[in-house]
């Protein structure tokens, strides 16, 4: 017979191992399973003296062992003795991460941040241990050089890279600028010219393409994602790839949409990662596109390159370094490298477009303004000087960051914890400033801080000059590029940002000087918005655009 005496043990068992997850958090599964199965197993014994059968003395250890866990975790964690107890938040976030996770991934997690934020205010408290901000006066002490290093989000993200961990993932600030090091060669002045070649004859192929399409509409958010894939191949690998030329006949791109949603809940769930490299058959996509990128690493390696690309500095073959990198260290940044630069870059491309063909009035005038280089068109250094082509990337990267939700950080280990403003952030919690709510803020960016309106970002003697239309009170105006962080700020901030700014501007330059550009008759443009999905990276729908060859 089962008392309430017998089950004490059992009870100061699970508490004793809800301590022990809370101040060392394990993530090693064959020891979380140790400390979840053993304890209910060897106290069963003591059931068993008091007449129950061992299985059934099993049983009843075990369920009270997990409910006193599941309880005791849950009470702490909505109590005023958890350290962010203060910070305002959803019950069920301060509960457990999964119900966050589960929103995530319906691939809304950017409106309903936004949406939090506005009901709770600058810090949210996501998760047990998660805060998200929306004040720009948190962008110095979490991402600027005495910021936060990554947090333990890209330990669930990239479970299998623990002993050489990818750039982007890096937690040691020490290392990080290591490593660094290195990818600033990669994007130099002279890497860039040396990548020009590659952008503008891949845009060479892109143009043949829409020209032979004969103005019928094409999916431009297809085309632009086969586009840039084919573009950060060349560029990081010197080639093998070709999804403009012969479609996705292997599966590769359709691979990295479709690993992006499990890719986002192992980054929320961190011992979910963990359990992935476990479980046969979990993650499999995401499984299969990483070893296409070690193939894609080693072949490169054996064969070489007729161009100085990516690889060539990641590897180090001009021999600078004192110790030259290790091929898994190379491998592990470069399969990052394909996905951030093409998907980023043709997502910001594809809401570009999608908001220059919403407003007729800013498309005319980058047309013009493109137009005035006449045979500079294709001159990268010309092009950097379009004043109004670079405000209409700009607003298009303040409604639509690169990472719609910002990226995680966490106090270094070791810290005990760090202040953000007012808030201390105790060691083991994760923070991020959440881009798409702090660029759509009124506090920094008005009038109409939801609106496309490249004006903005002139001067005050150049908005005057246009003609009225795009602002209606120009006096009454707040533009603060403090609070503009598309591609992040500071030490990890995106090493590719001069890149990404180069290729958006021969690609806008290259298809508007060559095309007039319209929605599909009947095309629903407020779906496009509707249908962009925030896994980290960004899933797109349909853009149909009907593509006509200009007549000069």
């Amino acid at each position: 017979m089962v008392t309430p005496s017998s089950l004490l043990p059992v009870i100061c068992a699970g508490l004793g191992c809800h301590i022990i997850f809370n101040r060392l958090e394990p993530r090693s599964v064959p020891l979380i399973a140790s400390l979840l199965v053993l304890p209910p197993l060897v106290l069963s014994s003591l059931l068993v003296l008091y007449g129950n059968s061992l299985c059934a003395a099993f049983g009843i250890s075990s369920l009270t062992f997990t409910f006193t866990i599941i309880a005791s975790t849950v009470l702490y964690r909505i109590s005023p003795f958890h350290p962010l107890a203060r910070v305002r938040g959803p019950i069920m976030c301060k509960i457990t991460k999964l119900w966050f996770a589960g929103i995530a991934m319906g691939g809304k997690q950017h409106l309903v941040l936004k949406e939090l934020h506005q009901r709770y205010g600058d810090v949210v408290r996501i998760g047990p241990n998660e805060l998200s901000f929306c004040d720009k006066s948190a962008i110095l002490p979490m991402l600027g050089t005495k910021g936060m290093p990554k947090g333990h989000w890209w330990d669930g993200r990239l479970p299998e890279n623990k002993a050489v961990r990818p750039l982007l993932a890096i937690r040691d600030p020490e290392e990080h600028s290591r490593r660094r090091r290195i990818w600033n060669r990669a994007f130099s002045a002279d890497a860039l010219k040396e990548y020009n070649t590659v952008v503008r004859d891949r845009l060479t192929q892109l143009v043949e393409i829409f020209t032979d399409n004969n103005g019928r509409s094409v999916d431009l958010s297809d085309w632009m994602g086969r586009f840039m894939y084919d573009v950060m191949n060349d560029i990081v690998f010197g080639g093998g790839v070709e999804l403009m030329r012969d479609g996705d006949k292997d599966g590769l791109y359709a691979m990295v949409n479709d690993y992006l949603p499990t890719a986002l809940l192992m980054a929320h769930v961190p011992w979910i990662g963990e359990l992935s490299l476990w479980i046969p058959g979990f993650a499999t996509k995401v499984k299969k596109f990483r070893a296409y990128a070690v193939n894609c690493a080693i072949t490169r390696k054996l064969h070489g390159s007729p161009r100085k690309d990516i690889f060539y500095h990641l590897i180090d073959e001009a021999g600078l370094e004192a110790v030259p990198p290790s091929l898994v260290q190379v491998i592990s940044d470069a399969s990052g490298a394909i996905v951030a630069g093409s998907e980023t870059s043709s997502t910001a491309l594809c809401n570009l477009f999608w908001l220059l063909l919403c407003n007729p009035i800013a498309y005319s005038r980058l047309q013009v303004e493109i137009d005035s280089l006449g045979p500079n068109v294709q001159d990268c250094d010309a092009q950097k000087g379009l004043v109004y082509l670079n405000a209409c990337i700009n607003e298009t990267l303040r409604l639509f960051p690169a990472v719609l939700s910002g990226s995680s950080r966490a106090p270094r280990i070791g810290s005990g914890g760090q202040s953000i403003g007012d808030q201390f952030v105790p060691e083991g919690t994760a923070v991020a400033v959440h881009s798409y709510t702090l660029h759509r803020d009124p506090r920094y960016f008005s009038p109409s801080p939801d609106s496309f309106i490249p004006e903005r970002w002139l001067s005050t003697d150049e908005r005057r000059a246009l003609k009225p239309g795009m602002f209606t009170s120009i006096d009454k105006f707040i533009h603060d590029e403090s609070a503009f962080i598309p591609f992040s700020i500071g030490p990890a901030a995106c090493a590719g940002k001069r890149l990404a700014y180069q290729e958006m501007r021969m690609v806008i330059c290259t298809l508007m000087t060559r095309f007039d550009l319209n929605f599909e008759e009947g095309f629903d443009a407020r779906s496009w918005e509707d249908n962009l999905c925030d896994y980290f990276i960004t899933r797109r729908g349909k853009l149909p655009v009907v593509f006509l060859p200009r007549s000069h």
